[in-house]
């Protein structure tokens, strides 16, 4: 449906955004019902319980498919008359026609160095052998990043506290406790005279293309334990959301490298069943704080 059509329409306008994107701008007279959220299928019912009511829904417009994924619901409740709004908010805008809204908000601070928020981030590792996979997380303890005014990383750290080391899957306490003390120990990462472990963020290229959700910068740094420093380039996103930068990023290293050598069919001959492997997965989720 084109917006000449829909001035002289009789109908229900909704707006299938979230709630901050409807308070910043929304067309006159339409009513806001995010798709994602999960009550979209209970609350639109009861607003509009008439299946024969004539809807209209808008989402931005293209690329984006929130206004197709409203539609496939509307159709699953049971609706009959529904349309989309060609090219959606941004279509509107670009012709010049009025909205309603208090503005575009700046999601993006201005640049500067922001803190570790050691609360909210989440360090996870998974290590394996031939037979296993064992999965948890360590604590973070403090760090920061460092962006320019484009929002573009120019440095940072996040520095883990290896005594505080936690495994997920193993239920039995002392067989968790067992495999938590081998890796504290000289086999893998000697704990008791290298108790920290960090990722500094030594540069950041943006990944051209990238849409949002997936890595948007490629990032170069470094894996610092025991004593010792491994090279990494890694993919992360990196944005800012809810007064804090998020860096997210899921990599392999060579814990050999890093002089954890147990096991390993690098170093040790013929281990058969006993194989450690070398790689070592790490999912990293920061927060640092931009505003309290």
């Amino acid at each position: 449906m084109k917006a000449d059509e829909l001035e002289s329409l009789d109908c229900t306008l909704i707006d299938v955004r979230t709630p901050e994107a409807y308070e910043e701008a929304h067309i006159s007279g339409s009513v806001n019902y995010c798709v994602y959220q999960v009550d979209f299928l209970e609350k639109l019912p009861e607003a509009y319980p008439d299946k024969s009511t004539k809807l209209v829904v808008y989402g931005d417009g293209a690329p984006y498919k929130a206004d197709l994924a409203a539609v496939g619901r509307l159709l699953f409740l049971g609706y009959a008359d529904i349309s989309i709004l060609e090219g959606g908010l941004n279509q509107w805008l670009s012709d010049g026609r009025p909205v309603e809204g208090s503005g575009v908000s700046q999601s993006a601070p201005a640049g500067g160095r922001f803190p570790l928020d050691a609360e909210r981030t989440k360090v996870r590792w998974v290590g394996r052998n031939l037979m296993n996979q064992y999965d948890g997380e360590i604590a973070a303890s403090e760090g920061f990043i460092e962006v320019d005014s484009s929002g573009t990383p120019l440095a940072g750290e996040v520095t883990v506290d290896l005594r505080r080391m936690l495994c997920h899957d193993l239920t039995d306490e002392s067989l968790a406790a067992g495999l938590i003390g081998h890796l504290a120990s000289v086999d893998f990462f000697d704990v008791e005279n290298f108790p920290e472990a960090s990722f500094d963020l030594k540069s950041a290229e943006p990944i051209v293309d990238a849409t949002y959700g997936m890595p948007n910068f490629r990032v170069k740094g470094s894996l610092s334990a025991r004593g010792l420093s491994v090279e990494l380039e890694i993919d992360a996103l990196i944005e800012p959301i809810d007064g804090a930068y998020v860096f997210q990023s899921a990599f392999n290293f060579d814990r050999t490298q890093l002089g954890a050598l147990y096991r390993s069919g690098r170093i040790f001959e013929r281990l058969g069943m006993h194989l450690v492997n070398d790689l070592v997965s790490m999912d990293i989720a920061a927060f640092f704080t931009v505003s309290k």
